[in-house]
């Protein structure tokens, strides 16, 4: 297993910085995801980490070596990208172990590492077959195999369930995940998708505009946002943000810390509108000039009340998050 340190690394595109100042660390063994729109650079952190790119400023470090400078094949990284990129012509054991062949793996070692990922990701029976004959799922895990045999200690990933349906993305994280787990590599896992972030790492990191918003275990964002960003882009849906009686102060609280309560109770708001979503309901208020989702569950009163109604709404003392309005950051 092996331990990637990224320190203060900086990639420019002409007079554009994709990525600024970014330092990290995955441990042995762990599972990070870098999360964040499109444009925040990244899929760049990932490209500089697989020597696709060379950085501006900084100092990247797998294994204890300093390989800022270093080219992919001495960097012991295996890739899986966003598109599958299998030969078409090949089938799918010649796409697997493509790479082993290029580097003139002996022939018998080429096929225990065939025949250890194929296992692995139950393609054995599908060894034969030419990629078009293959379900989007399959071709994952080809893609997947292929970075397997290359028995790398750590393994990037550039959004690879991205062009899958949502209930195939649901299968593959967990397939994914135990994989990992199975392996005990090092992964580091681009993905725009919070839930993926959420559910699959150890080590979330969120970033905006090239920089590090915050890092951490995925409640430490979750329960303790670092910015109104954060707390924006956290959670489904977001944390709701509305002013104090202190001008300078947003306060914050989670759709499902929010409490319906009769009429002069509480903060006055009014239903808007109602999302029935079977095992929840999402109710989305006007209240405080702007829109607060509240978050009911099957348990919740029923019924309901109905869009237009005056409600008054409530939460927990601890459920009360404060940020300055004008940098967006958390207050302590």
């Amino acid at each position: 297993m092996s331990r990637v340190a990224l320190e203060g690394i900086v990639k420019r595109f002409g007079e554009h910085a994709a990525v600024d100042g970014v330092s990290l660390v995955a441990e042995p063994g762990q599972f990070v995801a870098l999360l964040g729109p499109s444009g925040c650079g990244k899929s760049t952190t990932l490209r500089l980490i697989a020597a696709l790119e060379r950085p501006d400023e900084g100092r990247i470090q797998i294994a204890g070596q300093d390989v800022t400078h270093a080219p992919p094949a001495e960097r012991g990284v295996a890739m899986v990208f966003q598109n599958y990129a299998l030969f078409p012509h090949l089938t799918v054991g010649e796409n697997i172990v493509f790479g082993l062949t290029v580097r003139r793996v002996d022939k018998a070692e080429r096929a225990r590492r065939l025949a250890r990922a194929a296992e692995l990701l139950g393609l054995q029976a599908l060894l034969g077959r030419k990629p078009a004959q293959l379900s989007g799922g399959q071709r994952q895990r080809v893609a997947l195999g292929r970075a397997i045999v290359a028995e790398a200690p750590v393994c990037l990933m550039d959004e690879p369930l991205s062009n899958l349906d949502a209930q195939l993305r649901q299968q593959m994280r967990g397939e994914i995940r135990e994989l990992q787990q199975r392996l005990g590599i090092t992964m580091i896992y681009v993905t725009h998708d919070q839930t993926e972030a959420m559910t699959m790492a150890d080590r979330v990191v969120l970033m905006r505009a090239g920089r590090i918003e915050q890092q951490g275990a995925p409640q430490d964002l979750y329960e303790r946002p670092a910015s109104t960003f954060v707390a924006g882009f956290i959670g489904a849906p977001a944390m709701n943000l509305f002013p104090s009686d202190d001008a300078r102060t947003l306060r914050g609280v989670r759709p499902e810390q929010l409490r319906l309560l009769p009429a002069g109770q509480g903060l006055p708001a009014r239903v808007a509108a109602i999302e029935y979503l079977g095992a929840e309901s999402l109710l989305v208020c006007e209240a405080a000039g702007t829109r607060l989702v509240v978050r009911a569950g099957a348990d919740a009163a029923h019924p309901l009340p109905p869009r237009g109604a005056e409600v008054g709404l409530d939460w927990p003392a601890h459920a009360l998050h404060h940020f300055d309005r004008d940098t967006g950051l958390r207050l302590s």
